[in-house]
Formats: structure tokens, sequence, C-alpha cells
């Protein structure tokens, strides 16, 4: 009786778990019926879960709470004295020289220079914050051309496998000729070769797929070997010209705002070691208590003399506009950088693309022509099997090009897209 039930409960549990509906796996994680991995799938996650990004964040939350910091009122000075008996706050009796009292003391600085430091905070803000978006930017960048290149090796593969069951056909058909006498043996062997360097290729390429999800998963946050769903197809987007994306570049790119932000800093700088000529004033107020005398009470202002202005206050004003002068001149070098990354990039999509053109339009179609013709050739004797055998690897490795300009088309658009901020307003400026 005991053992029935014990088999009733444990029977009851397991169709319960496998009523039970399984969770949802993260975009990406092979599964089942794993969908394919889209592009936007990857920069979600990467937007999400990367701790680089993260960290960007945090330096600008950081740099926000400065803000208040910089403005703050120095903080105020409370004293305890006494006067008179050798003993700690004793006071000696009806001598109005002893005493025992507290006072407290606040700075103020004056000529608006707390408004101005919190100016400068400001603009380290914004400085923060165009470094944010840089690494956004160039995460993303990475990412898209991470995921590119794992499209590639996925198509790669896919392409390979395709032939190489191509390629036994043809081995199949040398050897049928061979056995007939209407072939050489060579032929044979020069297929099986042929098959096993396309397994070497195949090996060669398996590898370098799991390279390329390994850095999908690292910029996505999570452990390399995680499992990644077979990536989505991508398409071909239309590439801006130059003369749109330059100026547009130039008034997005977060590292010349950072620049600007710096500038704006650096001349605050400037206001504020003139400023520092200008004294501060202390307001102090102290109390003192007399044995056998009045109590009194006193004021105090004090402020400080810039007498040793030309080792301070002159030499803070020499190193603020040499500070200024260096982020004028680094922002002239980030506009010629950003014109050359531009324009290089540029370049690399305008031939990738012209590529693509020609492999679509006349390189595909003929050498797939040349290898129908030559296998047609070899099947009725007019040809040897060399010839079967060159155009089909060539066909092959111009099938493996394409797909590779396609990703470097794409992957130059991605980068495009980092240095500019929005190629959709390009595209539609440009249309």
């Amino acid at each position: 009786m005991f053992r029935k039930i014990l088999l009733f409960l444990l029977f009851a549990g397991t169709a319960a778990a496998a009523q039970q509906p399984g969770s949802a796996a993260p975009p990406g994680e092979s599964s089942v019926n794993a969908q394919p991995l889209t592009l936007d799938d990857v920069v979600r996650e990467v937007q999400l879960r990367n701790p680089a990004l993260t960290s960007a964040q945090r330096a600008v939350e950081a740099r926000k709470l400065a803000v208040g910091v910089a403005g703050a009122l120095p903080d105020p000075t409370v004293t305890l004295a006494y006067m008179g008996s050798a003993w700690p706050f004793k006071t000696m009796e009806n001598d109005p020289s002893s005493y025992r009292g507290v006072s407290a003391m606040q700075m103020l600085p004056l000529g608006g220079k707390r408004e101005l430091r919190r100016e400068m905070a400001r603009k380290e803000v914004n400085a923060s914050e165009a470094d944010q978006l840089a690494v956004a930017r160039r995460l993303t960048a990475e990412a898209k051309a991470a995921y590119y290149d794992y499209f590639y090796y996925d198509k790669a593969l896919s392409i390979t496998a395709a032939n190489k069951a191509r390629l036994q056909q043809l081995a199949d058909i040398s050897e049928a000729r061979y056995r007939v006498g209407k072939a050489m043996q060579a032929d044979v062997l020069r297929a099986n070769l042929e098959l096993t360097m396309l397994l070497q290729r195949e090996v060669t390429l398996q590898q370098q797929r799991e390279i390329a999800a390994a850095k999908l998963n690292t910029l996505m946050g999570r452990q390399p070997d995680v499992p990644l769903s077979p990536p989505a197809a991508i398409g071909r987007e239309a590439l801006p010209a130059l003369a749109a994306l330059t100026p547009v570049a130039e008034a997005n790119d977060p590292m010349l705002k950072k620049e600007q932000s710096m500038i704006a800093r650096n001349q605050m700088a400037i206001a504020m070691a003139q400023k520092e000529y200008t004294p501060d004033l202390s307001v102090g107020y102290m109390y003192q208590q007399r044995t056998g005398n009045p109590d009194m009470y006193g004021m105090q202002f004090t402020v400080n003399v810039p007498v040793f202005y030309r080792s301070k206050q002159r030499q803070a004003m020499e190193q603020a506009k040499l500070d200024l002068a260096s982020s004028e001149q680094s922002r002239e070098a980030r506009k010629l950088e950003l014109a050359y990354e531009l324009k290089q990039t540029h370049a690399m999509a305008v031939n990738a693309d012209k590529m693509l053109d020609l492999y679509d339009k006349a390189i595909l179609p003929q050498a797939e022509l040349a290898l129908q013709s030559a296998q047609s050739s070899y099947s009725v004797g007019t040809s040897d099997f060399l010839t079967v055998i060159t155009n089909f690897t060539t066909i092959h490795g111009y099938q493996l090009d394409y797909y590779r300009q396609l990703a470097d088309y794409q992957t130059a658009l991605a980068r495009i897209e980092a240095l500019t901020g929005d190629l959709n307003q390009v595209s539609k400026e440009t249309k």
C-alpha cells in the first residue's frame, strides 16, 4: 500500500511539472523553438547590461552631485576658549580679562565666486554626459560589427554545408565514371581532396563563429559561452553622401561636444582666477562669560589680503589661459580626426557597396553559369574534371566574399552612425 501511494505521488509530481510552462529564455539564448537573434535584440541588451555603459552613467550622476558641492558655503568654524586659571575653563574672580567663551565664524566668498564654481561644475557635467554618449555609441557600433561578423560566419557555414553536398554529388559522378572507365582515378582523388579541404574550412569557420558569438555575449554583459540563436537575415541599407554626413557629424559628435564644454569651463576658470584677486569676507560672533563681571558679546570681520598674488593668483590666471588654449586646440584636433574617420569609413562603405553590386549583377551569375556548363560538359565527357573543380572552388569563394562584403558594408554604416548619431535623418535630408 505504501509503495502504491509513493508511486502515485511521484507520478502526480512529474505530471504537474510537465504541465507548467517553461520560463522564456533571454533574447539570443538557444531553445527548442528559438527565434532568430536580431540586431535590435543585441543593441537593447548592450544598452541594458553592458557594465562600461553603466559605469559612464554613474560617472554622470557623480558629476551632477558635484554641482551642489561646488557652490556650497565653506564649513563654519566654532571656537571654545578661556582665559584665566591654569585649570581648563576655570576663570578668575573679579578679573575683567578672565573669561570663558564660544565664537562662531563663517567665510563668505565675494564677487559671485560660488555661482561661477557651480557653472564650472555644470560644464563638467556636460562633458561627462558627452563621454557617456560616446561610450554608448562606441559600444553600439562594436555590437553591430560583432553581430555582422556573427552573421557572416553563420552564413559561411551554411554556404559551406550546401557546397559540400554539391561537391559530394560531383565526387559520386566522378566515381561512377571511373568505374565504367570514362574518368581517371585522379578525378576521384581530387574530389575527395576538395571535400577534405571543405571540412577543414568548415572547422575554421565554426571556430570563428564561436569567437564572434563570445564577443557578442561579452558586449551584452553575459558570459562568453552563453549559447546564441542563429542570426536573422540582414538587409542592405542605403549609403548617404559624404557631403551630407560631414555637417551632421560635426553637430552631433559627442567628443566635439565634450571639447566645447571644456572650452566653456576653462573660460569660466579664467574668470574665476580673476575673481580670486577679490578678498573673501569672514564674519564671526563671540560670547564671553566673566565671573564677577558682566558677560560680553562681540562680532568679528576678517578679509584675506592677496599679497602673494604673483605666486598664486597670477599663476592661477596663466594656468587657466593655458588650459583654455589646450582645450581649443583639442577641439580643432578632434575636428580633423572626425573628418578623417568619416572619410575613411565612408570610402570603405563605398568600396563594399560597389563590390556587392559587382558580385550580385555579374560575378556570381557568371560563375554559376560557368560551373553549370563545366558540369554538363564533364557529364558528357567533353570537359575534364579539373575544370569542374576549379569552377566549383571559384564560386564557393565568391559566395563567401559576397557575404563578407555585405558584413563589411553594414559594419561601415554602423561606424558612420556612431560618428553622426542619426543616419535616418541624414538619409531623409539627402533624398
